[in-house]
């Protein structure tokens, strides 16, 4: 590869946003556009609008050179392929893939990787576990998901499925969740469950400053979280359920992984600071004695970038970590 071919054009593709970036290889974003997915028109419509909005940021960029175009997806994906399997929130694109498109519309090699396996590679190569080799990367929002990079390389699993860690189940009898399993961690401890629980105990007359919070939608996470911080005793209350949830998940990689860090990302992830000291207790009642001498849970730095710049850094160096 070219010394001078110094870029990547980094792709993130959600169910509300689709994100385009021009990174370098410290992991500055250079240049960036974002624009409303509108998955509902389909995954063509959505490709078009996306090739011109990345062929404009491309031109921008001069005569400096791109290595290659990578590409998050919140989906199951395939990552030899591109193709998504049942995307949670791009309803109708079950069994597409946007690399044959991009190859041929940018003239750039694609590659492609879940966004939650990705959030992972972001922190690591350009975040706070930037020099961690064994990390886990946990986004709590409105799903669960994750990745789990382990001796520096992110483990994909035997068809690129691995990590779905928003998927373990925690009660065996609990709530359906959309996978269609129940009791999934995504199901009881996600900020939709937890936005979803306040508002049926709101419905069933149960009194709390939530009510006069919440907006037409309702009570969302962040309202819980802000309430808990006021004293609101139910809030509180919900909140300490969703760390003990929570932090029974994180027991379970604890155990099973052994990292040396533990990253939370997503929406929920910014109110880390209102229930660390719950969340680390939870943890330490589930877990053997030798790893409670050091639980290192700690917030994302790159937030919402992480799947963006765990895109750029698979062009330049793919999932190797090397």
């Amino acid at each position: 590869m070219s010394s001078n071919s110094d870029l990547s054009l980094a792709i993130d593709v959600g169910g509300t946003n689709i994100r385009v970036a021009v990174v370098d290889r410290s992991g500055a974003v250079l240049q960036r556009e974002r624009e409303r997915t509108q998955s509902h028109l389909g995954a063509e419509n959505a490709m078009a609008r996306l090739t011109a909005t990345a062929s404009r940021l491309m031109r921008a960029a001069g005569d400096r050179r791109f290595a290659g175009v990578g590409v998050s997806l919140g989906s199951p994906v395939d990552p030899d392929t591109g193709t998504m399997y049942n995307p949670p929130s791009l309803h109708g694109w079950d069994g597409f893939s946007p690399k044959q498109a991009l190859e041929e519309s940018l003239r750039l090699p694609v590659h492609i990787a879940n966004d939650a396996t990705l959030g992972a590679v972001g922190e690591y190569a350009y975040g706070i576990g930037r020099g961690i080799e064994n990390l886990i990367y946990v986004t709590v929002s409105t799903g669960i998901g994750g990745g789990v990079i382990v001796e520096g390389i992110p483990i994909l699993g035997a068809d690129g499925f691995a990590a779905e860690l928003g998927h373990m189940s925690i009660e065996r009898d609990g709530p359906l969740c959309n996978c269609g399993n129940t009791g999934c961690l995504e199901a009881i401890a996600s900020g939709t469950a937890l936005a979803n629980i306040a508002n049926e105990r709101l419905r069933q007359g149960e009194q709390s400053a939530m009510q006069a919070m919440a907006d037409s939608d309702g009570v969302r996470a962040e309202t819980v979280m802000e309430a808990a911080a006021q004293g609101d005793a139910l809030a509180k209350e919900l909140v300490e359920q969703f760390t003990r949830d929570l932090g029974q998940g994180l027991a379970n990689l604890l155990h099973i992984f052994n990292p040396q860090m533990i990253i939370l990302g997503g929406g929920v992830s910014q109110n880390l600071h209102l229930f660390f000291a719950p969340l680390k207790a939870a943890i330490q009642r589930r877990t053997m004695a030798h790893i409670k001498v050091n639980i290192p849970v700690v917030a994302s730095v790159l937030g919402d970038d992480a799947s963006l710049l765990g895109a750029a850094h698979l062009v330049f160096e793919g999932l190797s970590g090397e």
